[in-house]
């Protein structure tokens, strides 16, 4: 985040904590429970949402690397993520063009990715390279053979793909959906981050509730009152918006240490956490020390469960700053504080709901990206808020 941005961002949230008073809507907002809980919503967004807009899917440190490669499990396909020898980047659908099974798992480093099935071979931009005993193929267009292509592009560090295929998509067009935030990752250096570590989560609820978690700093001090949030000044935050996608700025209790500060001396960023919603389905935070980022996709066909997947990236300088045991014990704080309190608390929600015991959720006036969010989603799958 730009040295001018940050300042602007404290002076706003010097103000609110000054006064006490959070950011507050113009109104109170609300969505229907059925969102939750319908499966004809769910393949709504699946088709007009999930689907077709661009995911931000991986960073750069997920390939750092000509041959490395990252499979991502994407709405209505299995995707690897691989850079070439000339260092571009290809999005493939993890399907091998013989029997169909699944060319690679998780991540690695090769000339060649090697379907396990029948040691099928295919180059980084997803042509075929080898066929052992390929004269039993004769007549084969071997030539011709490719793994499907998605759409993708990377831009500041981050990597974005087309779930289902449609359309176009490239660096420019990242560009302008992102806007100003293209220029925080670049100044935190988002591309230098290298990855450390990853945790999948199977879950029963609705995939909406696991962005919903991170839009709003309301449930700070009760949520979270015994493990994170002694650290933030609950019910604070910024919120800017570009397109669909949202930034918010959460204090931490230590910003109040930049008013013994010159301003050109403010950081920001290690007095606060920022939390970006890179709709749909991408949460991509900023800690004092590492990114973070939250990929989630509903289990297809059932609007009450959904898989989410935490990744951990850390600044090669920063990793050698740190003991492990300091890593280790930030990796178990976050992964206790969500598993066992965020998502503990949706999974009940989610059980409400499908009970119905509510027909709609409300979202205060102190929530501001919670709606942004939901109208987002309402304004693409054609439905009114």
């Amino acid at each position: 985040m730009e040295h001018a941005t940050q300042v602007r961002l404290a002076r706003t949230l010097l103000d609110h904590v000054e006064s006490g008073a959070p950011l507050r809507n113009d109104a109170v907002a609300s969505v229907p429970a059925r969102n939750y809980t319908d499966a004809e919503h769910l393949a709504a967004e699946t088709a007009r949402v999930l689907g077709p807009l661009p995911q931000m899917v991986a960073l750069t440190g997920d390939v750092p690397n000509p041959g490395s490669y990252v499979v991502r499990e994407l709405p209505g396909a299995s995707v690897v993520v691989a850079r070439d020898t000339d260092g571009a980047v290809h999005a493939s659908v993890n399907a091998c063009r013989h029997r169909g099974a699944r060319v690679v798992e998780d991540r690695g480093t090769g000339r060649r990715l090697t379907c396990p099935y029948h040691s099928w071979t295919y180059r980084p931009d997803g042509t075929l390279a080898g066929i052992p005993d390929a004269e039993s193929f004769a007549g084969f267009d071997a030539d011709g053979c490719r793994l499907p292509q998605l759409p993708v592009a990377e831009v500041a560090g981050t990597i974005w793909v087309v779930p289902d295929g449609t359309g176009s998509l490239d660096a420019d067009r990242v560009r302008r959906e992102l806007g100003p935030f293209v220029d925080d990752f670049e100044a935190i250096a988002t591309a230098d981050h290298a990855h450390w570590r990853n945790r999948r989560f199977e879950l029963d609820l609705n995939w909406k509730l696991v962005v919903d978690t991170f839009l709003e700093p309301y449930h700070l001090g009760s949520l979270h009152r015994d493990s994170v949030g002694p650290y933030f000044h609950s019910n604070l935050c910024t919120i800017d918006q570009h397109g669909d996608h949202v930034r918010e700025v959460l204090p931490r209790r230590t910003i109040t240490e930049l008013r013994e500060l010159a301003e050109e001396e403010w950081d920001l960023i290690s007095r606060s956490t920022v939390v970006y919603s890179l709709f749909p389905a991408t949460v991509f935070v900023i800690q004092m020390d590492r990114i973070e980022t939250w990929r989630v996709r509903p289990v297809e066909g059932d609007p009450g469960r959904c898989i989410a997947d935490l990744d951990f990236y850390i600044h090669p300088e920063r990793l050698q700053e740190r003991s492990e045991r300091y890593w280790e014990r930030n990796w178990e704080l976050t992964v206790g504080t969500v598993l066992d309190e965020d998502f503990t608390a949706m999974a009940g929600v989610q059980a409400n709901l499908a009970a119905g015991h509510l027909d709609r959720l409300s979202f205060g006036r102190n929530e501001p990206a919670l709606t942004i969010f939901h109208h987002a989603l309402a304004a693409r799958v054609g439905e009114a808020p």
